[in-house]
């Protein structure tokens, strides 16, 4: 793997009737959706078969270039204004859906990220995509490399946010700089069903229905004073719409991405081919920064940048267009 020697420095709707999976696939349609959404714009739900649903939503102009973005966890396909405008705003058409388990997304136990990769390979053929690029905050990272694996024909490059590295990764301690929420949530990974499912719900009652402020302070330990100014500002009434839409129905999207992230993923970073834009923030005490440091080091295609100023939530809040331009720049 290639070292990069830029590591460490900072650079400053309707509702679809099929029934049969097989009918999704066979004829393609152009992107459709709203040119301008808001948290309460209408969702779309896919019918994968045998009783399950993949909801999503669409936004953006019609022609341009296609982003799939990966939301983080907790999450759903509502997308944020104070986030997704810088990428509409310069032109992006972006696909947004709910991982299994979150909002109307019916739960698939026993998921690997891969098996979601996969299932939003579908959405994109479903909805006649040719070529597009991928995007995944957070926890939306692991996600947007295996969209890149699974999707290898049509995925152009990878914008990465503050994305995990594997919980296995060798030479990484996973959770060495973390806020003490996230200590809690990832050492639950290794104890049994019942006590992750009990941690997960407690944190889920603390997130569900809280209000900026609240959560700004209830989450203190994994803020730095960057990311608690963003979480009390605009991001902040967009990120609890978000959220609250995504464990309206139960925890399980939650408690399915924490087995997800901290199994096998499915993949190896390795095998990724396209161009990847990997930022993170110094500042960050969700994912710190160790990750993106990890990944760096694996990540064959990688242009890394860290920023000193920033951390998990500032990073990318109304910046994630500039960061798609630099990658589509590589790219061309």
């Amino acid at each position: 793997m290639t070292q990069r020697s830029d590591l460490m420095e900072p650079e400053l709707t309707s509702q679809f009737e099929a029934d049969d999976p097989a009918g999704l696939t066979s004829g393609r349609r152009a992107v459709s959706g709203g040119d301008s959404g808001s948290a309460g714009e209408e969702m779309e739900l896919l019918h994968l078969g045998k009783d399950r649903v993949l909801e999503f939503t669409v936004r953006g102009p019609e022609n341009g270039p296609v982003v799939l973005f990966h939301h983080g966890m907790p999450g759903s396909a509502v997308p944020m204004d104070s986030v997704l405008d810088s990428v509409t705003g310069k032109g992006y058409r972006v696909v947004t859906c709910s991982r299994p388990g979150y909002g109307a997304s019916t739960a698939a136990p026993g998921r690997t990220v891969a098996d979601t990769a996969e299932t939003c390979r579908v959405l994109m053929d479903h909805l006649g995509v040719h070529e597009y690029w991928v995007a995944g905050w957070s926890a939306g990272g692991p996600y947007a490399l295996a969209t890149a694996v699974a999707d290898s024909a049509r995925v152009s490059g990878v914008l990465l946010i503050a994305s995990f590295a594997p919980y296995d990764a060798q030479g990484l301690d996973f959770v060495e700089g973390m806020g003490v929420q996230n200590r809690v949530l990832f050492g639950s990974a290794a104890r049994e069903e019942r006590e992750r499912r009990a941690i997960v719900t407690q944190m889920a009652a603390i997130v569900r229905d809280s209000d900026p402020a609240e959560l700004a302070a209830g989450m203190a330990s994994l803020l730095p004073k960057v990311d608690a100014a963003e979480l009390t500002g605009a991001y902040g009434v967009d990120n609890a719409a978000h959220m609250n839409h995504g464990l309206a129905a139960g925890d399980d999207g939650w408690l399915e991405d924490l087995r997800a992230l901290t199994a096998p993923w499915g993949f190896e970073p390795g095998d990724i081919t396209v161009p990847v834009e990997l930022w993170h923030g110094a500042l960050d005490q969700m994912v710190p920064v160790a990750h993106g440091q990890w990944l760096t080091r694996q990540l064959p295609t990688v242009h890394a940048h860290i920023e000193g100023g920033h951390g998990h939530i500032s990073l990318g809040v109304g910046r994630l267009g500039h960061k798609l331009d630099r990658l589509r720049s590589r790219a061309a």
